[in-house]
């Protein structure tokens, strides 16, 4: 029986094959010639998600900075109405237009949004003052109202000086109303973006940034890859 043992061929530089090129930055683009590249805005569904959740935080912190404005501004103006002894009812129908604008802005992004958001706004109307206005859910709409009972017709009158006292106290005091609700409109600015979003999309959001330049990486072209062999 023959036998023989085959020739080794020596091992050579890989530059012998191939000249030296510099290592593309990772996800750097566009890439090389030969690797394959994704098409340019081909959003999958992950990214479309993260959009919108991030979306969905920044539209409701610049709510509830708007809203804190339009509370500094009723404030002035209710200041003024009592300390003149002037009807009240169109400061107080704001309120409950306000009410009804943010909870519609809420509801907007409601799926990304954690419930504490509007839960704090709802935890202030369970002031006495939303009692003394009779503020209240619509049985209809479900909005946020306080014609039930004839309520908004007994603010269209002057006011006697014990229920100005009273309403004062009840609203523009430092535990009043509008403070309770500038203070739970606050939520939002005091935490970080991540956290104003429901919890699986928290726990993932932070990859986001990365997610859609991330790509599969080698070093050397997909061409192939010549390997030394036994001969």
């Amino acid at each position: 029986m023959t036998s023989y043992i085959s020739s080794i061929r020596g091992i050579e530089r890989t530059s012998s094959y191939m000249p030296v090129q510099a290592v593309s930055p990772y996800a750097y683009y566009p890439y090389r010639d030969g690797e394959p590249q994704q098409a340019q805005g081909n959003d999958n569904d992950w990214n479309r998600i993260y959009v919108q959740a991030a979306n969905s935080a920044a539209a409701w912190i610049q709510t509830a900075k708007r809203a804190q404005d339009g509370i500094d501004q009723l404030i002035w103006r209710l200041s003024g109405q009592l300390n003149t002894g002037k009807p009240v009812a169109d400061s107080l129908n704001d309120l409950t237009n306000m009410l009804n604008h943010w909870e519609s802005h809420y509801k907007q992004h409601a799926s990304e949004l954690k419930h504490e958001l509007w839960s704090s706004i709802e935890l202030a109307l369970l002031h006495p003052a939303a009692q003394e206005l009779k503020l209240r859910r619509s049985t209809q709409s479900g909005k946020w109202t306080q014609k039930g009972d004839n309520a908004f017709s007994a603010w269209s009158m002057p006011l006697l000086a014990n229920e100005t006292q009273r309403l004062k106290q009840l609203m523009l005091g430092a535990d009043g109303l509008l403070n309770k609700l500038k203070h739970a409109l606050k939520y939002a600015e005091q935490h970080r973006a991540v956290d104003l979003l429901q919890p699986q999309l928290a726990a993932t959001l932070p990859y986001a940034a990365y997610y859609s330049s991330t790509q599969s990486y080698w070093p050397l072209p997909y061409v192939g890859l010549i390997l030394n062999r036994y001969l």
